[in-house]
């Protein structure tokens, strides 16, 4: 190992190696580009903080920020910090070394000093130090790698020093893995320091993706790629161990699935990087709360027998071990989900801890935490005291949502003993419904309502005749996902004359089902009055959630009656209330961001809620059906390919439409379908759009008709749009016209806009363009002042050449819209189509296409003919015609033509 001269006689070389990123220049590295832009902007700073647990990358980025400042032409010092060398005296050697690499002859000053007097006051050695550094004219960067690895006492009041005096052209940049007292102070109200925090550090969905594709070679699946997203908690090291153990693993899937902080790779890392480094005390401390998902100090206290969990949940968020503040005041927290699963592996062990989750259980109970108690009482398989509780509180956690980490560990439950309690078989039931197991749940709901109805002699105590009624208000939502429409009105309307007056929570909850299954079935007139009468009943109680249910179910009315606007400022304080009642990333939240990105997609502003999507879409509950999910899943998909992330987009909605199917599955299957259509046909594959709307009109040819009116919409938008894309717009016309004919009421205004404007163009291709262009004033009137965007800019394919048709017959009307015109133009090219050649494939007729399709596969004009029953003289007639607009001499150049234009495929 190399080393440079001493400063002194009596000091110790200095490592070389320390003085250089390691692999410096060497190997392939995840692009964490938004997070290294950040850091590149944070130049009014003087101090840029990276702290975090062990493994979260800080390094990693460190090394990214010391290459892209060097390539941008900065001097950049670098140090990788060791304990070994923590005496300030050392140190600073070290940062003149370091700084003396990038600024030959640096450091005079403050050299001499330590030469002469090693024991000089720190201070004076600090302010030679900075005299060096003002002796510099250029910006300078000073990177101090694992920080945390200097524990000499005397050093942080000369950094508090320092940084009081540091040149303005100077920034230091350090990672560290505690937050020791200067980093505290620093990260405050003083403007000199820039935090960046483990939060920070996390991957994001798309980086893991990215992570695993190109530099891991591992090609996992969107919904892979999600599951190790949330396991890992975007926790860089579990996802590199991970990957590791991919590599040897006989079956992918079920490891992912079986993935644990108990996974030999990690819990070794975890054990020999973390744990073993700890006192004893600590790790005793760390393995007994780990059994619990959120703690504060009372309860620790409780829990481990101790009285200063304050002062130990302190130093433990201090030295950042994984431990995640839960709310801002530092009282509540929780741990990292491979964190506490290892440490529950440990404690294991020792023996069994139904002990200490039976004192947690009794303790949230004292603390009127209901779902939790219950919990831990079944995790202590204390089945009685679970039951008891249930049946007391049940009906308020439903109400209140916060049925679902209860439902986590019923499942777990042995058979015989959900039998003995009926209250272990109504939440079981739930449980069933959530993981969409429609049909047992409802099988299980029958069995337990006859149950206990049939003890007749035996009067049924308060709590468990409420849990009843909750029970019917499920069977209710399942009939309603399985698309039993009116079985579950029936369903809801004798329980709601059965329901008393002062039950409002059920009534209400009974409202807001029959609204959804009113507007599901067409009939937003009933929808709108039922939920009407859910919102004033619910002015009797002070269900939070139920007030969001019932804003959600309006929202949702509102985009299918066209009130964009209306629709917003629903959403928008529904959000305003979850965040301040439930928090910002509740699962309460979840089904509101749905049908709230669908309105901002609408009025193209959906950019400010794609981050929350992901999140939303795998948060599943009962309340939130696969209709709902659909909403965001749509909207992420037609936000990445119209951004011009196509075939990604592509094929994330194959792989979301692979697991849509059987019943149940219809309404959501038609819609995915439909938008497939479309960017297929945006993409110039008319071949592979054709085959898919044949296949979506297979699949809802069979079912009852005018049951899914959505889904029959879907399916009139996906042919109008193939049949204009293949120049057949009298066909177009004959079914868009029959379509509108039957949505004339004003609840159906959003299908009507989106019908209209296709309308309009099968018109004017038919060359009827007085009537093409007095449809199209008024429906882009009506749309645009209603706040549609999307609706213009997704159809710019087909509207862009009407468009300009229109702005030359009459242009003193198309004046006032010639914004919109310029951003069809814009999504065109955002395509890589180009504005001007636009209408080039729609002027083929269905018919060249047809002839062109037989030329591609090498059949002769006469073998063509015999095909089409037409004569060969007609066949030579259209491939005049063809190679006129194609502007090519023979066959194999229309071919060619044909395919770069998407009216053939490359296979």
């Amino acid at each position: 190992m190399t080393s440079l001269p001493a400063l002194s006689q009596g000091c110790l070389p200095l490592l070389r190696t320390k003085l250089f990123p390691a692999d410096a220049g060497v190997g392939v590295l995840l692009a964490r580009d938004a997070l290294i832009e950040r850091l590149l902007s944070a130049g009014e700073h003087r101090l840029i903080i990276l702290s975090a647990p062990a493994g979260f990358g800080k390094s990693t980025v460190l090394r990214l920020l010391h290459r892209r400042l060097q390539e941008a032409g900065r001097q950049v010092a670098w140090l990788s910090c060791d304990e070994s060398d923590s005496e300030p005296q050392r140190l600073l050697q070290y940062l003149v070394a370091a700084i003396e690499v990038q600024l030959p002859g640096f450091g005079a000053n403050t050299a001499r000093l330590l030469q002469r007097d090693m024991n000089l006051p720190g201070e004076a050695l600090v302010d030679a130090f900075v005299t060096d550094l003002k002796r510099e004219k250029g910006e300078l960067y000073l990177m101090l790698d694992d920080f945390h690895l200097i524990r000499h006492p005397a050093v942080e009041p000369l950094v508090d020093y320092l940084l009081e005096r540091v040149p303005a052209n100077v920034r230091l940049v350090t990672s560290t893995r505690f937050q020791s007292r200067f980093v505290e102070k620093q990260s405050g109200l003083n403007p000199i320091a820039f935090w960046v925090s483990a939060e920070d550090l996390r991957l994001t969905r798309d980086e893991t993706r990215q992570y695993f594709h190109e530099i891991k070679r591992v090609p996992l699946s969107g919904t892979e790629v999600e599951l190790l997203h949330a396991r890992t908690e975007g926790w860089i090291t579990a996802l590199h161990l991970a990957a590791l153990a991919l590599v040897h693993h006989p079956d992918r899937h079920v490891f992912l699935a079986g993935l644990s902080g108990t996974e030999r790779n990690i819990a070794d890392y975890l054990a020999e990087d973390v744990l073993d480094r700890l006192p004893g005390e600590m790790q005793q401390f760390l393995e007994q709360t780990s059994l619990l998902e959120e703690f504060n100090a009372q309860l620790c206290n409780t829990l481990t027998g101790r009285s200063d969990s304050r002062e130990m949940l302190r130093r433990l968020h201090r030295e950042q071990l994984f431990i995640i503040a839960l709310d801002a005041e530092g009282e509540w927290f929780r741990y990292h989900h491979l964190f506490a699963e290892f440490l529950q592996g440990r404690l294991a062990k020792r023996g069994d801890p139904a002990h200490l989750l039976h004192a947690a259980a009794c303790w949230c109970e004292g603390q009127d935490l209901a779902d939790k108690s219950i919990k831990y009482a079944l995790r202590a398989r204390n089945y009685i005291f679970a039951a008891q509780l249930l049946e007391r509180q049940g009906a308020r956690l439903i109400a209140a949502n916060r049925v679902y980490g209860v439902l986590s560990v019923l499942k777990n439950l042995p058979a015989q003993v959900i039998r003995e309690h009926p209250v272990f078989q109504i939440f079981y039931a739930w449980q069933l419904a959530f993981e969409q197991q429609y049909a047992q749940a409802e099988a299980m709901i029958e069995d337990v309502s006859t149950r206990l109805l049939g003890e007749r002699g035996k009067a049924l105590h308060l709590g468990l005749a409420e849990l009843l009624a909750s029970a019917q208000v499920l069977k209710a939502l399942v009939l309603l996902y399985q698309d039993k429409l009116e079985n579950c009105l029936q369903l809801a309307r004798h329980w709601l004359s059965l329901v008393p007056d002062n039950q409002p929570v059920f009534r209400a909850v009974l409202s807001c089902v029959q609204a959804a299954a009113h507007a599901l079935l067409g009939d937003f007139d009933e929808a709108s009055t039922s939920i009407a009468r859910g919102r004033d009943t619910l002015r009797e109680t002070e269900s939070e959630y139920l007030q969001v249910v019932v804003a959600l179910i309006e929202v949702l009315i509102c985009k299918d009656l066209g009130q964009l606007g209306r629709g917003r400022t629903l959403a928008e304080n529904a959000r305003s209330r979850v965040e301040r009642v439930f928090g910002r990333r509740s699962r309460v939240g979840g089904p509101l961001a749905l049908a709230y990105a669908d309105l901002l997609y609408e009025q193209d502003r959906h950019a400010a809620i794609l981050a929350e999507l992901p999140l939303a879409t795998t948060w599943r509950d009962v309340a939130t059906p696969i209709e709902l999910i659909s909403r965001g899943k749509l909207v992420m998909a037609r936000g990445r390919f119209f951004a011009g992330e196509a075939e990604q987009a592509l094929v994330e909605l194959d792989e979301w439409l692979q697991g849509l199917h059987g019943a149940g599955y219809q309404r959501v299957f038609a819609l995915g379908m439909s938008c497939k259509v479309h960017f297929l046909l945006w993409l110039r594959r008319p071949n592979d759009a054709e085959r898919t709307c044949l296949q979506l009109r297979h699949q809802l040819g069979v079912l009852p008709q005018g049951h899914y009116s959505d889904a029959d919409i879907a399916l009139v938008l996906a042919e109008a749009r193939l049949t204009l894309s293949e120049r057949r717009a009298d066909k177009a016309q004959a079914v868009l016209e029959r379509c509108l004919a039957t949505q004339t009421a004003d609840h159906q205004r959003d299908r009507h806009l989106r019908l209209s404007i296709l309308l309009c163009v099968a018109y004017w291709r038919r060359g009827n363009c007085k009537k093409a262009f007095s449809l199209l004033l008024p429906t882009v009137e009506s749309a645009w002042n209603s706040g549609y965007r999307r609706l213009f800019l997704d159809d710019a394919l087909w509207l862009l050449p009407l468009w300009n048709a229109w702005s030359a017959a009459q242009p003193q009307r198309a004046s006032a819209w010639q914004g919109v015109a310029e951003q069809l133009r814009e999504q065109c090219r955002r395509m890589a189509i180009d504005p001007e050649t636009v209408d080039d494939s729609q002027d083929v007729s269905h018919r060249e296409r047809e002839i062109l399709r037989f030329v591609a596969a090498g059949l002769s004009n006469r073998e063509i003919a015999r095909t089409l029953h037409l004569s060969e003289a007609t066949i030579k007639w259209h491939l005049h015609n063809l190679f006129a607009k194609f502007a090519v001499r023979s066959r194999t150049q229309a071919v060619l033509k044909g395919k770069s234009i998407g009216l053939l495929s490359e296979a």
